[in-house]
């Protein structure tokens, strides 16, 4: 089965001289998660928002710069492939050429849509990750923001005493900054008191009138998640059919789905991406292993990845990984030439998901650190189950999350 029905006109152009300022603007439409960057007419790559807020950027900077340049399907590319291209290189919008001339896209969405009834022949626990990382809704944002960070995903469920009470994604968090950071800086919202505590409006709460950047950034990491959480959370059961849970993501225009057991307790979570995972697998694959930014690699290889996975495999002999995910990111920070890598490595196993990060100058080195701390994690936790992340907080991450903020906040003013 090829993309040709799949192929789409309908996206965000912009020209390589776009401040990213503008480029910002266009996320404000939460349907628009990447745009397509055009020079003269001609493709130049994509810029995506999650790329977009993970480092910082200046106002003035154009699209040239902040552009990747992405993998290019032919309209006549096996929907397998190109499912497997967008899965490796965390992109749901990939370009459509017709020999060298630029034809459109195509989107996760679209080629979901196009398969969803060969879906069912999957249930919802033949994808899912099990091992959820969430939070309670008194949990502080600043721990939300930690994690998303860390296992560098884009949305965490949010609990109340187990249960699914809503769902804070990266944009969430971004949206609701900007509403803060417009409040603060235009006095107190009407229906606030002036001197904090409940609001008029049925939800909503305030802490203060005015104050200045940097207590501000403290505030917000302070606020309970249920602050910042969009509600209502949408949930799936582990024997409903993947088309089934994946029809209820297009209809509604979301990216996951909870998924709970009969008492309404919080299990896992279902993603689009696990889905587009699933168009991908081949009979016979043992340690299937997918490498996000290959262009990242450098003198590390797939074959040393994949000996390294296998290594930790064999140390835990009651474990079987099923699927393994090592996502490359670069930073701009270089030491002799060598740019600061991060690397997070997720092992999907019979005994649920483990992860482990590792920052370092180069690819390998990072890698290595990361294969450590998940080697660690999972030789420590044969025992493991839904996990509430609740990690105590220390003066470097603190530091870490208030200067994100910062960049956030910074790029609306």
């Amino acid at each position: 089965m090829d993309i040709s029905d799949c192929v789409s006109t309908d996206y965000v152009e912009h020209d390589v001289k776009t401040p990213v300022s503008k480029l910002r603007g266009s996320f404000d439409d939460q349907d628009v998660r990447v745009v397509v960057v055009t020079n003269g007419g001609d493709f130049a790559g994509v810029v995506s928002q999650a790329e977009l807020l993970s480092s910082h950027h200046p106002p003035d900077e154009t699209a040239t710069n902040v552009a990747r340049d992405p993998p290019k399907v032919q309209r006549t590319e096996d929907l397998r492939e190109t499912a497997r291209l967008m899965v490796e290189n965390e992109l749901k919008l990939l370009p459509v050429f017709d020999g060298k001339r630029f034809e459109g896209v195509v989107t996760a969405e679209g080629l979901l849509a196009r398969v969803r009834d060969n879906l069912d022949a999957l249930d919802v626990s033949d994808v899912y990750t099990r091992d959820l990382f969430a939070v309670e809704s008194e949990n502080p944002v600043g721990e939300v923001l930690h994690l998303l960070r860390e296992h560098r995903i884009t949305r965490i469920p949010i609990l109340d005493e187990g249960e699914p009470e809503g769902i804070v994604s990266v944009y969430d968090l971004v949206d609701f900054i900007v509403r803060e950071v417009d409040r603060e800086q235009g006095g107190v919202h009407p229906g606030f008191d002036g001197h904090g505590g409940s609001g008029s409006a049925a939800g909503y709460r305030t802490h203060s009138g005015y104050g200045d950047r940097a207590g501000e950034q403290a505030r917000l990491l302070d606020l309970p998640a249920r602050d910042v959480m969009s509600t209502p959370v949408r949930t799936t059961r582990l024997h409903e059919g993947l088309g089934d849970a994946v029809e209820v993501m297009l209809d509604d225009g979301i990216s996951s789905l909870v998924v709970v057991d009969a008492d309404g307790t919080a299990e896992g979570i279902v993603t689009k991406t696990d889905a587009l995972r699933a168009l991908t697998w081949t009979d016979g694959d043992r340690i299937p292993v997918q490498i996000f930014n290959v262009d990242l690699l450098a003198t590390l290889t797939r074959e040393d990845v994949a000996e390294r996975i296998e290594e930790i495999d064999r140390k835990y002999g009651a474990m079987d990984v099923l699927e393994v995910n090592v996502i490359f990111h670069e930073h701009r920070e270089r030491l002799r030439g060598v740019p600061l890598v991060l690397a997070t490595i997720r092992l999907f196993t019979d005994e649920g998901m483990f992860s482990g990060s590792g920052e370092e100058y180069g690819a390998r080195a990072a890698f290595d650190a990361a294969a450590d701390v998940v080697e660690k994690n999972a030789l420590r936790d044969k025992d493991r189950e839904t996990a509430l992340h609740n990690r105590p907080d220390s003066p470097e991450r603190r530091e870490e999350m208030e200067r994100l903020l910062g960049w956030w906040v910074e790029s609306i003013d």
